[in-house]
């Protein structure tokens, strides 16, 4: 019979009802031993390490911190020296877990045994079992619990019907309604295989949730109308109308949009995210770096079963790259909308980027003022600049090259952009922007050549920032007084949170700024008689106050948010309401050489929604109808802000048609003169999970299609069911 060891501790039960009984003796005195919970318990169990001393036969075994050493003559096996379970010993291909202070003893010769301390565990050395009947081996460090189990081992939690523990190696086997549970990161199947320490294991018939934690995104409301200097895509109307209703409890948080553009600067954007996802595969194996390899692999940001929107691939591969950098490789990858139609994904390899959303290979755009009119970017991945991240995307200037007879490739046809941003501190950010329209004559470009800025946006506190920037050939839109450049501009903006007023959406707001400005002007006195251009530059300073004050004069009760009711056809149920609004601005804005603009602005109009987006027909109608009146007092030297819109009815409509398809129009009028300042026709399909929608403005000269991939939230387990099971493609 081996030597046998120092006896080990019994493990610690926090919660008993009955008192523990054994089967077969004292603990370590007999070659098995088992320990029996007959009912509902909670135990914790001590976890033995090891270690192999050396392959030529000195071999020990570490408990708890405390380390024997047998010496032999030959060597040894792992079967040959497993002594009641109170130690365990591997091959020597294994490694000693830290601390490894071995002490080395000689065994007598006689059956006695020196004493050990062993010192109390820590919870790192812990595992904690509770189920309605658990059985410990001791000589083999196997727990096996039935009924209710779950097992916690440091940040991981295992629930399932039944399980074998085994304390010596850290590996777990579950059967039966399993789930894996780590931080936000759930992965439920049928069975399971997984070692705590190693965090590798294998997960059969599995589904679960998929948490990305991400920035926050801004879902504020829109003005419904903003005279002056506006952005060239704001929102669309049935976002804005939908984002002004009373407040509510909604499970939809933001989204992803991503957007192609033409005529108006940017051409492909991504903003948002999605951070929840369900998944389910045939199995899932887990590697111990944060990766993943899965088979059948089924994923949806849709919280309800059969999902209308998945994307479907054979196999997948998920490898962390870099803290902030993972790459997920597909096969036969496709993206089935209402499990039937299916759109092949061609892109197998995807680059995930925390830093910095990566874009499409290539985008088509269109800018006849800069660029020549169409032309195709290449989206090249981003470059990490320590903080700062740098993107470049070059540009071939198709319609340029035909119209002007130039072969491709010439410097003339070729352009660029390029973007840099990124977060300096965690309250400092920076962003700048680049656009070369040609590469004649490099680098001695022309002025039109060129557009650019960078700005640093630096948080205050209490929702205040302080916004510095510099631009050069900045396009702006100004109503009816069209597109104006502002050839350069120096300065900084101080902006403050909306305050709110009361509870029901009143707000104020404010900003001062300072510029030294370059931009054309049509004032005789600050031009000079011979000249090259109508340019000035002077001193601009500003503040500037806006007051929305909305009046709610009926509001209807909201679907249940379910996919057959609210959530149907929308992302979040819609509340029928009418409300009145007042918005008011007033600016004052000095320039030097004693010019100055001032004006008080006030929109009054109604605006609401009717029906709840959820039958097949004419089930909402959002509008929109506001009327300003500007006072103003003195006249801006400059083009670009001057204010010549002084009264103007807005007015919108947006209508379904037939299912998810809606319909809008939006259009606003300078009465004073008949000119449009805005004409803008959207057509819409939305659904619960996603929709496409098609804007085009003839007055600004710029359209869009974006598409929105929504974000859900919810509370306790989604049907794990997917639908039918995709077949294996040859």
């Amino acid at each position: 019979m081996p030597y046998p060891p120092p006896p080990e501790p019994p493990p610690i039960i926090r919660h008993l009802p009955q008192p523990q009984t054994t089967e077969t003796g004292i603990i370590g005195l007999e070659p098995k031993i088992s320990s029996r919970a007959k009912t509902q318990s909670t135990i914790t169990y001590p976890l033995p390490e090891y270690q192999i001393q050396a392959p030529s036969g000195s071999l020990s075994a570490e408990l708890l911190g405390s380390t024997v050493t047998r010496e032999t003559a030959q060597p040894l096996t792992e079967n040959q020296y497993r002594f009641d379970a109170a130690f365990s010993f591997t091959n020597s291909d294994n490694f000693c877990h830290t601390p490894c202070n071995t002490i080395v003893v000689t065994p007598p010769k006689t059956p006695t045994q020196e004493s050990t301390v062993i010192p109390v565990p820590t919870p790192a050395d812990i595992v904690e079992i509770t189920a309605d009947r658990q059985e410990y081996d001791q000589q083999r460090q196997i727990v096996t619990a039935q009924g209710n189990v779950i097992v916690r081992f440091r940040q991981s939690l295992i629930d399932a019907d039944q399980a074998q523990v085994n304390l010596s190696t850290r590996q777990v086997v579950a059967q039966g309604n399993v789930a894996l549970t780590r931080g936000n990161q759930v992965i439920r199947g049928d069975r399971m295989d997984y070692n705590f320490v190693q965090s590798t294991g294998s997960v059969y018939q599995a589904n679960g949730v998929v948490y990305t934690p991400s920035t926050d995104t801004d879902l504020t409301v829109v003005d419904p109308l903003n005279p002056g200097v506006t952005p060239l895509l704001n929102a669309p109307i049935s976002d804005r109308i939908t984002a002004a209703q009373p407040l509510a409890k909604v499970k939809a948080d933001g989204g992803l949009n991503a957007g192609v553009s033409v005529g108006g600067g940017e051409t492909f954007g991504v903003q948002g995210s999605v951070n929840r996802l369900r998944f389910a595969a045939e199995r899932i194996d887990l590697f111990g770096d944060g990766g993943w390899e899965a088979q059948q692999v089924r994923l949806t940001n849709d919280p309800f079963s059969p999902p209308e929107l998945e994307l479907r691939a054979d196999t997948a591969r998920f490898t962390r790259v870099s803290p902030l950098r993972d790459e997920l490789i597909t096969t036969k990858s496709r993206l089935v909308l209402d499990q039937s139609f299916n759109v092949p994904l061609f892109r197998e390899r995807t680059v995930i980027d925390r830093s910095q959303k990566e874009p499409l290979p290539f985008s088509f755009g269109y800018d006849l003022k800069d660029f020549g009119g169409y032309y195709i970017q290449g989206n090249l991945p981003s470059v990490p600049l320590g903080p700062l991240s740098l993107q470049v995307a070059p540009r071939l200037l198709l319609q340029r090259a035909f119209q002007e007879n130039v072969t491709p490739f010439d410097p003339k046809t070729l352009g660029l952009e390029a973007k840099i941003s990124g977060s300096i501190t965690p309250t400092t950010e920076l962003r700048g922007f680049l656009s070369i329209n040609t590469l004649e004559n490099f680098p001695d470009l022309n002025e039109k050549a060129l557009r650019g800025s960078i700005r640093v946006r630096q948080q205050l506190g209490s929702g205040f920032a302080l916004n510095g920037e510099y631009s050069y050939r900045n396009r702006l839109f100004n109503g009816t007084l069209g597109y104006r450049t502002v050839w350069s501009s120096l300065g900084a903006v101080l902006t403050s949170p909306k305050i709110a007023l009361n509870d029901q959406g009143a707000t104020f707001s404010f900003q001062t700024s300072y510029q030294s400005v370059n931009a054309d002007s049509d004032r005789p006195e600050l031009l000079k008689p011979n000249r090259l251009n109508n340019r000035v530059t002077l001193d601009r300073y500003e503040a500037l106050g806006t007051l929305i004050y909305p009046v709610l004069l009926w509001r209807g009760e909201g679907l249940p948010a379910t996919a057959t009711e609210g959530l149907r056809y929308t992302p979040r149920p819609v509340i029928p309401f009418v409300q009145l609004a007042l918005i008011t601005r007033g600016v004052t804005t000095q320039y030097s050489q004693d010019y100055s603009q001032s004006y008080l602005s006030t929109s009054v109009g109604v605006q609401g929604q009717l029906g709840h987006f959820s039958k097949d027909f004419l089930d909402y109608t959002g509008f929109s109808l506001f009327y300003t009146q500007v006072i103003l007092d003195g006249q801006s030297p400059f083009l670009f802000d001057r204010l010549v819109d002084q009264r103007v009815l807005s007015m919108g409509l947006v209508q379904q048609l037939y299912g998810g398809l809606r319909a809008g129009i939006e259009s606003a009028v300078n009465l004073d003169n008949g000119l449009s300042l805005n004409n803008e026709l959207t057509l819409e399909y939305s659904r619960r999970t996603y929709g496409v929608i098609l804007r085009i403005n003839p007055v600004r000269r710029i359209g869009s299609i974006n598409l929105r991939i929504s974000d859900f939230n919810w509370i306790g387990t989604p049907d794990p069911y997917f639908g039918s099971t995709p077949k294996t493609e040859n």
